[in-house]
C-alpha cells in the first residue's frame, strides 16, 4: 500500500534583472504535514489500523525524508538570446550553421528563429551565445 505524507510550503525564486536570468531558489516547508492514502483521503493517527500504517506495528518513529530539493538546471539560454546555431558538433558542415534568437523552449529544446522567420527547434549542445 501507498500512502502520501503531504508538506505544504512554498518556494521563492530569484530573479536578476540585469541578466534577466532565474539565478537560483529556494524551497520552504511548513512545520506541519499530513498523511493520506493513494485516493487524498486523510489518515487518522488517533485509529490504531491508520497509525500502524505510517508507525509500523508498535512503532515510535514517524518516518521522515529529508526536504531538500534539487535545483533545476539554470537555463543557459533566454528568450531573446541572439545566438549562432551548428547543426553538426563537429563543425563539418558549415554550410548549415545560422544566426538566430532564442523565441523559446520545447520540452529540452531550444526554440530559434532564423532572420528569414523560420523557427527551429535545435538540442542545446547546438546553440551558442552570440556575444
Amino acid at each position: 500500500m501507498i500512502i502520501n505524507k503531504v508538506t505544504v510550503g512554498f518556494v521563492t525564486q530569484q530573479f536578476d534583472t540585469e541578466t534577466r536570468r532565474f539565478v537560483g531558489q529556494q524551497f520552504v516547508a511548513e512545520d506541519g504535514h499530513t498523511w493520506e492514502d493513494e485516493m487524498g483521503t486523510a489518515l487518522d493517527l488517533s485509529d490504531d489500523a491508520d497509525a500502524e500504517k505510517v508507525y509500523g506495528l508498535g512503532g515510535v518513529d514517524e518516518p521522515s525524508l529529508n526536504l531538500d530539493m534539487v535545483q533545476p538546471k539554470v537555463p543557459s539560454f533566454q528568450p531573446g538570446d541572439r545566438v549562432l546555431v551548428i547543426p553538426s558538433n563537429d563543425g563539418s558542415d558549415p554550410q548549415n550553421e545560422f544566426q538566430g534568437v532564442v523565441v523559446g523552449f520545447k520540452g529540452n529544446l531550444i526554440q530559434v528563429r532564423d532572420q528569414e522567420d523560420n523557427v527551429f527547434d535545435c538540442d542545446p549542445e547546438q546553440v551558442h551565445i552570440v556575444k
